[in-house]
């Protein structure tokens, strides 16, 4: 446990102030049981898990931020699945996978986040998602209960799942189909190819700012705005995609949230379609404190 540690080193974005507290559990026990002594002792826990869809406050938070990176255990099936931890990168699982000839996460090689926030998220590229992938989730409810959920009791959409809000993804399980190893490592290697040219990896950023409305791109509707390389403060819409906002020049939250805001007006006046944003906030003045606590990229979990 780590006190006053800076929420910047916690997120791509490097944004946010100072968290009160921040803890690296261990194992699943480890933070379920962290969970239950803050309930107790009415502290509010946050979850991030390697913040790459993520806008954490300049106030900092208050509280326990727990970080899941150390949950990172892993057993690969001999029928085509593994189990997984939240934790686990899943770009080195898309990785691993494809290393095996295993089809199904190819889609994945270039996302930075984590498995938990990936799920949470239902992340997704190149025409594929988590959801097709998963078999069973457990999570930690937040009564204290863990619990584990076939693929059917859940739900997911576009950016969507059921679970956010309502509980912490610990472990996930996920089915693979037999492929040719070259071929999927191949396919992994465009992506990889095709993300370097087109996105601004080079500056910190969280990745897609807003989701596609549906049949459009928000990238185009951003650029066809005039938005293109516009800042606020240190925060700029990217000269290589418009649905990427980079931090520049020690950016503060309240510099991305006046620009995506000013983005949203725009596009809506201009185009009357009022985009979505795909990055979570951690902002505990919105809506009850329970939700501000268990809502983000559990991304960002987080992607």
């Amino acid at each position: 446990m780590e006190k006053n540690y800076p929420l910047e080193l916690l997120n791509t974005w490097k944004i946010g102030g100072i968290a009160e507290f921040v803890y690296w559990p261990q194992t699943i026990a480890d933070m379920s049981n962290v969970w239950q002594r803050a309930q107790e002792a009415k502290i509010p826990v946050w979850l991030i898990g390697r913040g790459s869809n993520l806008l954490l406050p300049d106030e900092g938070l208050p509280g326990i931020t727990v970080v899941t990176t150390s949950l990172g255990a892993i057993e690969w099936g001999d029928d085509y699945t593994v189990q997984v931890e939240a934790g686990y990168t899943l770009a080195r699982l898309s990785q691993e996978a494809g290393e095996r000839g295993w089809s199904g996460l190819e889609f994945a090689r270039g996302i930075p986040g984590s498995v938990g926030g990936a799920v949470m998220m239902n992340a997704g590229a190149h025409g594929g998602e988590m959801a097709a992938q998963i078999i069973s989730i457990t999570a930690l409810w937040a009564d204290g209960t863990v619990k584990r959920l076939e693929r059917a009791e859940l739900e997911f959409a576009y950016r969507f799942c059921s679970l956010r809000g309502n509980a912490w993804v610990l472990e996930v399980q996920l089915a693979f189909s037999p492929g040719d190893r070259e071929q999927i490592l191949n396919r992994m290697k465009e992506y990889l190819r095709n993300r370097t040219l087109n996105q601004p990896l080079e500056k910190p950023n969280a990745g897609s700012v807003f989701q596609n409305p549906l049949g459009d791109s928000a990238g185009r509707l951003i650029e066809a705005a005039g938005w293109k390389g516009k800042r606020i403060g240190g925060a700029q819409v990217s000269e290589k995609h418009a649905n990427f906002i980079v931090n520049t020049d020690n950016a503060k939250a309240k510099d991305v949230l006046a620009l995506i805001e000013a983005i949203s007006r725009d596009v809506q006046s201009k185009f009357g379609i009022r985009l979505q944003t795909e990055v979570a906030c951690f902002n505990e003045a919105r809506g009850t404190k329970h939700e501000a606590r268990i809502e983000g990229k559990q991304s960002s979990q987080n992607t």
